[in-house]
């Protein structure tokens, strides 16, 4: 019985510290607005801090297919991280990424072979 009413007052001694709010921060959560249209590309915000977690969402405006790519789609050692993405003329696509590394994602679209646009989106 000792040992239990022992046990509970060290319980209320050190049970208000773990609720406390500053003890972590808070992840970064973002979205990133990809439109792609015939003639280019707008992307709002273009940069984002590294440990977040950013959704991008892209929509083909134009009238013809558009590939998207960020980054590297390659994976393994020595590659970054990124996609690339088929749309269609009118088409919304949905990824998530962990950012998990500072630097510059290169990103482009193009109609077939041929480039339409570039850009680069910031890790800081």
């Amino acid at each position: 019985m000792q040992l239990a009413a022992a046990v509970g007052a060290a319980l209320l001694i050190v049970g208000p510290a773990y609720g406390r709010t500053d003890t972590t921060n808070q992840p970064a959560i973002f979205t990133v607005r990809v439109t792609i249209t015939d003639h280019g590309i707008t992307m709002t915000p273009n940069h984002a801090a590294r440990g977040s977690t950013v959704t991008f969402i892209l929509t083909n405006r134009g009238k013809k297919i558009h590939k998207f790519q960020i980054g590297d789609v390659k994976r393994g050692p020595g590659y970054g991280q990124g996609f690339a993405q088929t749309l269609k003329p009118d088409q919304q696509y949905t990824k998530i990424m962990y950012l998990d590394y500072r630097g510059i994602m290169n990103f482009k679209t193009k109609v077939g072979s041929t480039l339409v646009a570039t850009g680069k989106f910031k890790i800081t």
